[in-house]
């Protein structure tokens, strides 16, 4: 056999020769049993972390829950996005997690609008008991001027265009 860094020059019949040496070397090395069932170690079940079994806990009770995202829209937007899985547990984690950003945000702006309105009130100095509406009974819109700070809140910019074209 050439060492390292050496030129080897040999013919075809040379190297067959050499082959078949190598391989009557491999031949005489001592065969390794495989295990057979007797020698396998029995593996116990591990009982789940808490973690894991809040994570099944959790998968189980959403296989029930139908959200307000449908799981296929939830599997188109993901897809537009390049994500590829097929798994509807994720599917349905996905949609619970956007609708639970939605409604927080939606909240947050129905704070907002609460707060505005109350101040509106309060400095306009109407006090006739006939305008005053019971706050339970009171209707309110969802405005830009509520929504974009409660989705600043979120860290999403958003702003209003100047003028409609």
């Amino acid at each position: 056999m050439a060492s390292d860094g050496e030129d080897v020059n040999m013919t075809a019949s040379e190297s067959e020769v050499s082959a078949a040496e190598n391989e009557t070397d491999v031949e005489d090395a001592p065969v390794q049993e495989l295990e057979t069932d007797d020698d396998l170690v029995e593996v116990e079940a591990v009982p789940l972390s808490t973690d894991e079994a809040e994570m099944e806990e959790l998968l189980t009770q959403l296989e029930d829950y139908t959200p307000t995202l449908p799981d296929a829209l939830t599997m188109r937007i993901l897809n537009s996005s390049g994500f590829g899985s097929v798994d509807p547990r994720i599917v349905r984690i996905v949609s619970v997690s956007a609708q639970k950003f939605i409604s927080d945000i939606v909240n947050d702006a129905l704070q907002h609008c609460k707060t505005r309105t109350t101040n509106i009130q309060h400095s306009s100095g109407h006090s006739s008991g006939k305008d005053k509406k019971n706050p339970k009974d009171r209707k309110y819109t969802l405005a830009m001027e509520d929504l974009v700070p409660a989705l600043a809140d979120h860290g999403i910019t958003m702003r209003k265009p100047q003028y409609f074209v």
